[in-house]
């Protein structure tokens, strides 16, 4: 693979680094992703004494206060989608993704999406390489070796192209302005060189990676679990669904016992649904 640029280096040295303070929170996904659950606000409480307004004026501390009547309850809200309680806590994530998988997570738009801009700053220059069980279905290769090494290498070019590209339109502009044919830079962006990555990036194969920090409520994240961890979401993003959902459910594990459960039920009614809608139909 190609030579990785400068800011890309310390994008991987901070990884490493997160990894090492967050050990608990963070996870590595491929061959460069990466996510990060970093902060979260409020509990399975949050939830309880919110829903509870019109009835109490008692309040739980935390989840590990609740009785065996505050976990039912919990279920019960859940399960009847009394939804606005569950929209009283929240949490952000940073993750490290392809492109292509952005492409398919930012659909769920009942969230606070700020996503690194190729309009600023170079590219990531590394690019997603699938791993043996991304390539393959039911035990079936569908990507061979030979494949995969066109790939890596066309991914290596484009990314070279790109910092030979922006390094002659730097040079050019340079020159530009010692000739007299520029004024000189003065402070804040500059709008040449900005302009010249505003078009270089537009080359960037969406197996390119891309930087998020993304801030959801629960209401939304238990939506974003129950489609993309499903066995017919795309293997990628189905990857970085069930890394958030590990480092979900560490944080607040009744919480996650509870959605599960829940969205284990409504599967179930739903096969039944469908076995008797096949079975009147036949």
């Amino acid at each position: 693979m190609n030579e990785i640029n400068k800011a890309t280096a310390e994008l991987q040295a901070e990884m490493a680094q997160r990894m090492a303070i967050n050990p608990e929170g963070t996870r590595r996904i491929g061959n460069f992703g990466f996510i990060e659950l970093e902060e979260s606000w409020g509990d399975e409480a949050t939830i309880i004494n919110t829903a509870r307004i019109s009835t109490t004026n008692q309040r739980l501390k935390s989840g590990q206060d609740f009785s065996e009547r505050d976990r039912q309850l919990l279920y019960q809200l859940l399960r009847d989608q009394h939804g606005t309680p569950f929209e009283t806590i929240y949490f952000r994530f940073r993750f490290i993704a392809p492109i292509f998988v952005l492409r398919q997570w930012v659909k769920h738009r009942v969230s606070s999406w700020n996503e690194f801009s190729m309009r600023y700053r170079k590219p990531i220059s590394v690019a997603y390489i699938p791993d043996a069980a991304a390539r393959t279905v039911d035990g079936y290769a569908v990507l061979d070796e030979a494949a995969l090494a066109e790939y890596e290498a066309l991914m290596s070019q484009l990314f070279q192209w790109y910092e030979t590209q922006y390094s002659a339109a730097c040079a050019r502009i340079d020159q530009a302005r010692e000739s007299g044919e520029l004024a000189p830079k003065e402070g804040g962006r500059d709008p040449y060189r900005g302009r010249a990555r505003e078009l270089l990036r537009n080359v960037m194969p969406v197996a390119a990676y891309s930087d998020v920090y993304w801030t959801i409520n629960f209401r939304s994240l238990m939506n974003f679990f129950k489609l993309r961890r499903k066995k017919d979401a795309q293997y990628e993003i189905r990857e970085y669904a069930d890394a958030a959902y590990a480092l979900f459910a560490a944080r607040l594990p009744l919480l996650a016992e509870t959605m599960q459960r829940v969205i284990d039920e409504s599967a179930g009614e739903s096969a039944i649904q469908e076995q008797e809608h096949n079975g009147l139909g036949g």
